[in-house]
């Protein structure tokens, strides 16, 4: 969908800010923290689910002074909507030498609804990962039991549309060093 830079506009002005980019900051540092407790010996795989957990990521990748493999998975349920649908579109899978017999931790901007990571989940177990963990900055608190949970939560946060930290809205602001409410 394409907008009109006023309209992009408008969207941020009707938006307030919900986690600061310090607030962000300092909690990816606690996550990075938690997660070098649990390295010991081997060498983990870090999946990054493409688009909106590239900034979480990064961000969080370099803190970890020891060697790591990074690799990314992309797939969606969203596509340019604002709500998910029932089906899931695969866009690339790693190679299952990369995951077979690792530890792997799957990283990703928000847990919503958890249909998607459940699948990207189910898909690291079913290739032969060692282990496989959850890291999400976002637990989005919905009405509804989940299929999956998180090892690894940064922050809770309302039922609320969010956007900006990777998390777009229409496509636009994945960009944002900070997570927007979008209030209208």
């Amino acid at each position: 969908m394409e907008f009109e830079f006023a309209r992009g506009h408008a969207i941020l002005e009707e938006s307030t800010v919900l986690f600061t980019a310090d607030e962000i900051n300092n909690t990816v540092k606690k996550i990075a923290t938690a997660i070098n407790h649990e390295i010991t010996d081997e060498v983990p795989v870090f999946l990054t689910v493409m688009n909106g957990g590239m900034f979480f990521a990064a961000n969080l990748l370099q803190h970890f002074k020891f060697p790591i493999i990074c690799d990314y998975i992309h797939c969606s349920r969203y596509g340019d909507e604002t709500f998910g649908s029932n089906h899931i579109t695969w866009f690339r899978q790693p190679k299952i030498e990369t995951i077979k017999d690792k530890n792997v931790y799957i990283i990703d901007d928000i847990l919503d609804e958890g249909h998607t990571l459940a699948e990207v989940s189910r898909f690291v177990k079913n290739v032969g990962a060692k282990s496989c963990k959850l890291v999400v900055l976002i637990d989005k608190k919905i009405d509804k039991e989940k299929p999956i949970t998180s090892d690894f939560i940064g922050f809770e946060a309302p039922n609320k549309f969010l956007f900006g930290y990777g998390m777009d809205i229409y496509g636009l602001f994945r960009n944002l060093s900070e997570v927007y409410i979008y209030n209208s």
